[in-house]
């Protein structure tokens, strides 16, 4: 076997995904293709448009081979801990011999120079970070200078793209946790990670997503280039059957509840809350009817809106920064949870009883007795992650609770 290991959230999957994941088999001549798949929740802070088991039924149908969960305590995380987390359970499988992934910058050692600075961080390189964070920069941008001030070699904005920032953070969670697993890259193909505009073909994700949010249509022509057949056959299933198209609007409500009624005690032990944020965050709630108003209020230059969403929908789940501290400082914590898989991934499944170094869960029932303290509690926030997102369809009757014990694998 020669399997390739793959980070996605593929919200939704499109055209630019099935290029990434073809190239990438070729490129390294994979047997197999294994990835982790962000769950209900995603790194933006946001519901994904469609739940987790979608999502994995348009990898299988894309060229992937056995899809696994994400964590959501990793996966509506910074990027850093989101790509954390991921390299970890790719690690703990034993099976996957690379880690395939897109940037802008196309090319793996410029990265992998950049990736080592901030593993290693050298006197000079702190030195320029706490400069320019005492000048109000958020830590991003901070990071940013101080890496392209150290190195005079790289282009200036390399650290400004999404991909490519994401693509750091793998080589640093590679490196920092000696992981066997050696990277590729495949240069990006299409509109930049951001993009809203959608265009005829290769479009975003971010744009697709608005495309469906302003009523457009899944069966419209203009996605015919920037969705595969299959994707739009699932998408256009779940949205018939009311489970779908989710957005971050549906939760506002109750957000905005929670965040007018939490307290500032209990709300600054919420992940990425520090310097009196709890504080401008309920100011902000008592003044906002709507999410986006809590947003644009609370946001800053050093507190940007996707840390805000991440702050917000981790209040709504109830993750605290003292467990996402415990989970990240015990590498023996974690599972390796099962979303679905085709006949080539049983068999990356029946390699990993021997290979994998945590617990396997394929029957979600079971994982009170396979899993034990924080990896138990970090499966439970999974639970609870699904108990909530599907408060958002609009059919009452989808909405029922422990949707993770009724919903099968995805089988291919």
């Amino acid at each position: 076997m020669n399997v390739l290991g793959i980070v996605s959230e593929y919200n939704p999957l499109h055209s630019g995904h099935v290029y990434h994941i073809a190239a990438s088999r070729e490129k390294i001549g994979a047997t197999h293709v294994v990835c982790v798949m962000s769950g209900n929740f995603v790194q933006r802070g946001e519901p994904a448009v469609v739940d987790k088991w979608a999502r994995a039924k348009m990898a299988l149908h894309s060229g992937v081979d056995l899809v696994l969960e994400l964590p959501v305590v990793f996966a509506c995380a910074s990027a850093e801990i989101f790509a954390r987390g991921a390299v970890r359970i790719l690690d703990k499988t034993g099976i996957v011999d690379y880690l395939g992934f897109g940037s802008e910058q196309g090319e793996i050692e410029t990265l992998k120079h950049i990736a080592s600075v901030l593993v290693e961080e050298p006197s000079e390189f702190r030195l320029l970070l706490k400069d320019y964070l005492k000048q109000g920069l958020s830590f991003p941008a901070a990071r940013e200078k101080a890496v392209t001030g150290y190195l005079n070699d790289i282009p200036e904005d390399i650290m400004n793209k999404s991909n490519n920032i994401l693509a750091i953070e793998y080589l640093k969670a590679l490196i920092a946790s000696g992981s066997g697993i050696k990277p590729v890259t495949i240069k990006r193909k299409g509109s930049a990670y951001q993009d809203s505009i959608i265009t005829e073909s290769f479009s975003s994700a971010t744009a697709i997503r608005h495309f469906l949010k302003e009523a457009g249509s899944v069966s419209d022509p203009v996605l015919n280039g920037n969705l595969p057949s299959q994707t739009r056959s699932v998408l256009g299933e779940y949205f018939e059957n009311s489970r779908g198209p989710v957005f971050p609007e549906d939760f506002a409500d109750i957000i905005i509840y929670l965040i007018r009624t939490i307290g500032p005690a209990k709300l600054k032990h919420t992940p990425d809350v520090n310097e009196g944020l709890e504080s401008r965050l309920i100011s902000a709630a008592f003044k906002a009817g709507t999410l986006d108003d809590l947003i644009e209020t609370s946001a800053t230059s050093r507190y940007p809106s996707t840390r805000i969403k991440r702050i917000l929908f981790n209040t709504l789940l109830g993750i605290t920064t003292t467990d996402l501290k415990s989970i990240l400082a015990d590498e023996a914590c974690g599972y390796i949870r099962i979303l679905g898989f085709n006949e080539r991934g049983r068999e990356l499944l029946q390699r990993m009883q021997d290979t994998a170094a945590i617990p396997v869960i394929t029957k979600t029932a079971k994982y009170r007795s396979a899993l034990t303290g924080l990896s138990k509690k970090m499966f439970e926030y999974d639970v609870r992650a699904t108990d909530v997102y599907v408060l958002a369809f609009n059919d009452r009757s989808q909405r029922g609770g422990d949707q993770d014990f009724t919903t099968p694998i995805v089988r291919i």
